[in-house]
């Protein structure tokens, strides 16, 4: 019951912002007007299960997350299915522009799983509710608002669990960490925050949105067009709270 309401408060706020974000779920999924909640309930977020009230953890993040949103990334796929679709909305002067829509992405080789489940090396993609705050890449560009990494040779990230570093971007060469300089892939990346604060050892690293040419699935990060990634960086704003969703669908 505590779950109902607290979910139901986070739908009334949600949708009192972002009027047209239901739409936008019917035309993906055929959910009904309760499909957010549904989302929330099913997703298996941490949270759900935990019983926190409304100003605690992980809820009030995803509450916060979702309601100051006025820039929505939503990556879907159906239940084991590693080939999915990007959504891009831009909340202007109270209505969500689309900026991309059904655009094909590959998942990780093994699909979608619930963010909590995700171990390293899985081959799962997470499903969760992320801030998008970083993006990486090799040319030199500004982000609005957004931390900006232009990637030199000497950039490695770290997905030894057993390192200190694991999961994070480091300026050095060491056991398990992987090049950002050897890969075409890494040539524009956003951070996918999952387990990065704190990044607890093993539960999965290097989860980015990044190019992808290759008619395969990925390790679990989400692959996309380099021309469209190279669009939705150029759109992005800091400012407008900008957030990630990967979630399964129906």
């Amino acid at each position: 019951m505590v779950v109902l309401i607290l979910s139901a408060y986070l739908i009334h706020n949600l949708l009192s912002k972002i009027p047209k974000f239901l739409d936008f779920s019917l035309k993906i999924s055929a959910f009904s007007h309760l499909s957010i909640l549904f989302f929330l309930i099913v997703s298996g977020f941490p949270w759900v299960n935990m019983g926190l009230s409304a100003d605690e953890g992980p809820l009030s993040e995803a509450k916060t997350l979702l309601t100051d949103s006025e820039q929505i990334l939503f990556v879907t796929a159906s239940l084991g299915e590693t080939k999915g679709n990007l959504f891009f909305y831009n909340l202007e002067d109270g209505e969500w522009i689309p900026i991309f829509e059904n655009i094909p992405v590959q998942l990780g080789k093994n699909g979608i799983i619930p963010g909590e489940k995700k171990r390293e090396g899985d081959g799962h993609t997470p499903s969760n509710i992320f801030s998008i705050q970083r993006v990486l890449g090799r040319a030199k560009r500004e982000i609005r608002n957004i931390e900006y990494t232009k990637i030199q040779k000497y950039h490695h990230w770290s997905d030894s669990s057993t390192s200190k570093n694991y999961n994070q971007l480091i300026k050095h060469k060491e056991k398990g960490a992987v090049s950002l300089w050897d890969s075409e892939i890494y040539e524009l990346l956003i951070v996918v925050e999952h387990n990065t604060k704190p990044a607890i050892p093993g539960f999965g690293s290097m989860i980015f949105l990044h190019p992808w040419s290759l008619d395969k699935p990925t390790s679990g990060c989400v692959g996309v067009s380099k021309e469209i990634l190279e669009t939705i960086v150029s759109k992005l704003d800091g400012k407008k709270f900008p957030s990630l969703i990967i979630q399964m669908v129906e």
